[in-house]
């Protein structure tokens, strides 16, 4: 079974993403989240299953806050716990964020160089951390793509007035993500996302289509049980070996080189 997502993106192999559903590896219920009332014993049983079939590092897990904080892991040096983003160019350094409706995000540079993960639900969308991470990514000279991971869609999520005004008094353009239903207000996650990944100059923007409320059986979901179980979206960079081939008439020996 492969358990990678397949991404038809402008972004090379070395990038690597995992989404751990909710039947992963053919094992029922795999939650990796410590919160709540979720057993300890179980999942530690999961991310060490995880660290020891698919994983080339221990994953560096983060106290998701919603709100727009991002970790560079490549410039701290002592870090910091609380936050709902990560970044690294670290080869083989596992970053993660856990979601059950919220957004999994992944940010990744054309060459490979850089990915980042964020973690966006409502508050992350109206404090926009998506800016708060191109904060980082754009100190680097490199054009990025962007993956949008399971995470409940417009259909099913409804929200107040209030909130709809807080996003139209941020932005105006707001406005065109809200929509009523049957009396309800519904908000378009993943539209907000989409349009402050493209004010960042992100125009290649794709997405998982699947909808964590109406997938519950593949999917976990706060608002469809109220529980602290959590699937994982997990990114790295491959470190890799290619062999490089040398001519003979520059009499040298075929060589291998790391990236």
């Amino acid at each position: 079974m492969n358990n990678f997502e397949n991404i038809s993106w402008n972004v090379p192999d070395s990038v690597k993403i995992l989404v751990t559903k909710k039947n992963f590896s053919y094992q029922n219920d795999f939650n990796v989240s410590f919160s709540g009332e979720n057993s300890y014993k179980e999942t530690k049983k999961n991310i060490d299953f995880l660290i020891n079939n698919f994983l080339p590092s221990k994953p560096y897990f983060i106290k998701q806050a919603h709100g727009k904080k991002i970790i560079n892991l490549n410039e701290n040096t002592l870090l910091p716990y609380v936050a709902d983003g990560l970044i690294t160019k670290k080869r083989n350094q596992v970053i993660s964020i856990l979601t059950a409706d919220c957004m999994p995000i992944v940010i990744s540079s054309t060459c490979g160089s850089i990915v980042c993960v964020l973690h966006v639900g409502r508050k992350g969308a109206e404090f926009n951390i998506i800016k708060n991470a191109f904060n980082f990514l754009s100190d680097y000279s490199y054009s990025y793509e962007a993956w949008i991971g399971p995470s409940i869609s417009k259909s099913y999520y409804l929200v107040n007035e209030n909130i709809r005004k807080r996003f139209v008094s941020l932005n105006k353009k707001y406005e065109e993500f809200f929509f009523k239903s049957n009396d309800n207000l519904h908000m378009d996650l993943s539209g907000i996302a989409t349009f402050q990944l493209k004010e960042n100059n992100v125009d290649n923007i794709y997405y998982s289509n699947l909808c964590t409320f109406n997938n519950y059986k593949e999917l976990y979901s706060f608002r469809k049980f109220s529980d602290f179980k959590r699937f994982g979206t997990f990114v790295w960079i491959e470190w890799y070996l290619y062999l490089k081939i040398t001519p003979i008439k520059d009499k040298k020996k075929a060589s291998l080189k790391a990236f």
